[in-house]
């Protein structure tokens, strides 16, 4: 490591003294703690969701995946924080970082951190290509998931490299382990503005498929096949499920951005240890790791009963149409050749419908 000033050292000590700074990381740290269970459940929860098409599962499950690795490797970035600061020292000198630590320690952080909020407007995409293909889209389309979440790798890649391209990999002392400079801020408030603007794409995006869709089940309501009206349900109840998660998302994503541009443009009203600890609480991917689980919990429960309500209706019907409904399909496809598959497909998504919407 390059020998360090004294300035440095005397600023280390500072930082490692700082009551607000240790309470600022020591609350994050525990957030982050309590978040990981929470993510896990829900994780496996969403994964095993029937109701909802494998495409929508793989992107929302890659979203809890990058929160995960972000809250752990958080607390693990804290945690060490926490130790050194606690730990007896001789001098400030024998505590500082190097920039290739801090670089290194903090890349899963950041990783996660961009990934995890490039999500939603790839899973309005996907709801969206969804809707305009309603009528093959259950059991096909498979590869819109992977190309999809490989586009969102390839953004969080060009977002990161814009991140980290003006970072220096040596050896010189860090009194803090926190890769955003305040000589050259705009590199880091371009992609989370970036950020934003795809969150309020995806809000629009989500709109046009609700409306679509919502004109879709209005016309099969009379005339529709029991496959259409399947489809049709599962792309509504989807959508009113992730449309919490995308304004949530995009909610946390403009209150980290404007706060952060209004610690880091006002810096020099600050001293080092307040402004490192407004950083940390300015980034409230600790809280939307908390807030999450919650608003899915209370929107699942909503959304079940809306499910509920619209089975036992479609129940009370007079089977004598459903039959009729099946009967027509099935003399549809005799015609094409494929009698026995488009028969059970139908007969499939209407009987697991029912056998989902009562184990929930």
């Amino acid at each position: 490591m390059t020998t360090p000033s004294p300035l440095d050292c005397d600023t280390m000590v500072a930082m490692a003294t700082s009551p607000a700074l240790i309470s600022a990381l020591a609350v994050c740290d525990l957030c982050c703690i309590v978040a990981a269970p929470l993510l896990i459940y829900w994780l496996v929860r969403i994964w095993k969701m029937k109701l909802m098409h494998y495409n929508t599962r793989l992107l929302v499950c890659f979203h809890i995946a990058c929160l995960l690795v972000h809250v752990l490797g958080r607390s693990v970035l804290h945690t060490t924080d926490l130790v050194v600061y606690l730990t007896p020292f001789k001098s400030g000198c024998d505590i500082l970082h190097t920039r290739i630590q801090c670089f290194f320690l903090r890349l899963p952080y950041n990783i996660a951190l961009i990934s995890s909020n490039c999500s939603a407007i790839f899973v309005s995409i996907e709801r969206l290509v969804a809707t305009f293909n309603i009528r093959n889209y259950e059991g096909r389309f498979r590869n819109v998931g992977y190309c999809l979440l490989l586009l969102q790798v390839f953004m969080s890649s060009c977002l990161l490299s814009v991140i980290y391209s003006r970072t220096r990999l040596d050896y010189s002392p860090l009194v803090y382990c926190q890769t955003t400079s305040t000589s050259n801020v705009m590199w880091t408030i371009y992609p989370f503005g970036f950020l934003l603007l795809m969150q309020f794409l995806s809000s629009i995006v989500f709109e046009v498929a609700r409306r679509k869709n919502k004109g879709y089940s209005e016309a099969s309501a009379c005339s529709g096949t029991l496959t259409r009206r399947y489809q049709i349900e599962e792309n509504i109840w989807t959508i009113r499920t992730l449309k919490v998660y995308v304004y949530t998302n995009g909610t946390f994503n403009a209150t980290y951005l404007i706060a952060l541009s209004a610690v880091i443009f006002n810096n020099h009203l600050f001293s080092k240890p307040i402004y490192y600890m407004l950083i940390e609480v300015t980034n409230v991917q600790y809280l939307y790791a908390l807030t999450l689980p919650l608003v899915l919990w209370y929107n699942r429960k909503d959304v079940q009963n809306q499910i509920r309500y619209a089975v036992s209706r479609d129940m009370g019907m007079n089977y004598n149409r459903i039959f009729e409904q099946l009967r027509s399909q099935w003399d549809s496809s005799s015609v094409k050749g494929g009698r026995n598959s488009v028969f059970s497909a139908a007969a499939t998504q209407f009987l697991n419908k029912k056998a989902a919407v009562s184990k929930s």
